[in-house]
């Protein structure tokens, strides 16, 4: 490469990142991660993509231009400056041939809308097959004619839009996806609900759609096909648990029995099943509801819980509506709740101790997740969230000395260093990392003698920093970091020379020298 000054200069092009996402208005693409694709029809559908991409290619001929961020060199970081930049002479392209970057910039555009599109296809099987027709058939549609506008657009040539396209309806589809999870756990919730208070036509209803939401679940299938059985006969548990109820009100436990056991035969999780089970038990065992309670209290006051519990709940297997089992068993959990709180609270102190501040906010969370009004855990959660920043910034600020020598960078290590300093008397763990860092950043703040030699031919200049001419020996004065020494030479192609200022020894010798002639 020659002197800046002194003629046209060439610069190896590289190629920048492509990138999937499409904006409104605009050419560029952004990466889309990779979607999981059910295992179900996954083969026939690669197959057949594969013969239909095919056949679509065979039509379409390569575009003639680049769109911006295709093939652009990566922007400069902010506060560098731009090293001499060279406009490489046109190439002679035969007639009727389309020049390589535009066709090579042609294919990938068609293999990033054939991606997309595999990936839309399987999204929308998907949705099919947990019943998307039955609650998203406008949304299905949409995505089907945002799918044909991007074939439309493929087979004219226009690949960019079919790309948008395609990637437009598969966001939408993806959208539709995320919202499957959450319309299985209301749907369930609500034919459960429903079931529960004897709405039976809801009740189908309602488990029928998440029969068809349930996709490959086998557990969600099952439950919706049993919710449906239930349905089905729960007018003759009804009329079963009216003939108990009625008994019982006569005082005819034999026949309240009776009609408990065809009803608990048709559906024994039916709440008006057990009610009237736990009703029938509780005036046969009266008696033995109070001695299990008696036996439940004295358990609790020796903290013996697991023997507690046991006798709490043989209490509500005798009388379910017991209020002093209930009790019993809600000052039990309160018990165990203090326990676990106590030992949370231990072990997150010893972690902030030892400096694992993530170990400890994750002690603080959890004992939130018991009891999210607790003092000591909100505040213990305030405290590690900000030992977590300074720590990050920390790491940021170790890794970017020796390697970064601006003056940004040492600034902001300076005020890092600075904005620690009031938790070190409440973090010992922190200080030795503190004062490890103050000196590394003062290692970073002194110059080191550079050495730079060269042939007295060729220019010599470090990216950045100074352009010093044509040498055969200069000293330059740098802070520890990374640099790049550039040589040119008319009639010979420049070198680069990347080097290393290093933080705990000497600046190194660098030779610059043109040896390539053109």
């Amino acid at each position: 490469m020659s002197d800046p000054g002194s003629g046209p200069q060439l610069e190896r092009i590289e190629p920048a990142k492509v990138t999937l996402s499409h904006q409104a208005g605009s050419g560029a693409a952004a990466e889309r991660p990779t979607a999981r694709l059910s295992p179900l029809g996954l083969g026939a559908l690669a197959l057949g993509l594969g013969l239909l991409g095919l056949g679509a290619l065979n039509q379409l001929t390569p575009g003639s231009s680049t769109k911006d961020g295709a093939g652009a060199p990566k922007p400069l970081a902010e506060g560098s400056s731009a090293p001499p930049t060279a406009t490489a002479p046109p190439m002679a392209t035969p007639a009727g041939e389309t020049a390589p970057f535009a066709s090579a910039q042609a294919q990938a555009l068609r293999e990033q809308a054939q991606g997309t599109l595999r990936q839309l296809l399987v999204r929308r099987t998907a949705l099919e097959d947990h019943g998307a027709t039955r609650w998203a058939a406008k949304a299905l549609s949409a995505i089907q004619q945002q799918a044909e506008a991007g074939d439309a657009a493929f087979l004219a040539g226009a690949l960019e839009d079919s790309l948008a396209r395609y990637e437009g309806a598969l966001a939408e589809a993806d959208a539709l996806w995320a919202q499957v999870p959450e319309r299985q756990a209301q749907t369930a919730q609500a034919a459960e609900a429903a079931l529960a208070e004897n709405r039976v036509g809801d009740a189908r209803e309602a488990f029928a759609l998440l029969e068809a939401l349930a996709g490959e679940d086998g557990a969600l299938r099952a439950q919706a096909e049993r919710g449906l059985a239930r349905s089905a006969v729960r007018p003759k548990v009804l009329e079963r648990t009216q003939a108990a109820r009625l008994a019982l009100g006569n005082g005819e436990l034999a026949e309240a029995q009776t009609q408990l056991a065809a009803a608990a035969a048709l559906d024994g999780e039916a709440k008006v099943v057990r009610t009237l089970q736990a009703e029938l038990t509780a005036r046969k065992n009266a008696l033995a509801r109070d001695e299990a309670l008696a036996k439940g209290y004295a358990a609790l006051d020796r903290k013996a819980f697991d023997a507690a519990q046991g006798h709490f709940e043989a209490a509500l297997r005798f009388d379910g509506g017991a209020t002093a089992a209930q009790e019993g068993l809600a000052l039990l959990a309160h018990a165990r709740l203090e326990g676990r709180l106590a030992a949370l609270q231990a072990r997150a102190e010893a972690a902030r101790r030892k400096g694992a501040f993530e170990d400890a906010l994750a002690q603080y969370e959890a004992a939130l997740a018991l009891d999210p009004t607790l003092a000591f855990a909100l505040t213990g959660q305030r405290l590690m969230t900000e030992r977590l920043r300074l720590t990050e910034a920390l790491t940021m600020v170790e890794a970017r000395l020796g390697r970064d020598p601006s003056e940004a960078v040492l600034a902001h290590a300076q005020e890092t260093l600075a904005a620690a300093t009031p938790f070190l008397s409440e973090e010992p763990a922190l200080a030795t990392r503190i004062a490890a860092l103050r000196q590394r950043l003062s290692a970073a703040s002194e110059p080191r003698t550079v050495r730079l030699f060269s042939d007295g031919k060729t220019a010599v200049q470090v990216l950045r920093v100074r352009h010093f001419g044509v040498v055969t020996a200069q000293n330059v004065p740098l802070r520890p970091g990374d640099y790049v020494a550039l040589g040119s030479r008319d009639g010979y192609r420049d070198v680069r020379v990347p080097f290393t200022v290093p933080l705990d020894s000497a600046g190194p010798e660098v030779a610059v020298i043109c040896q390539d002639p053109i």
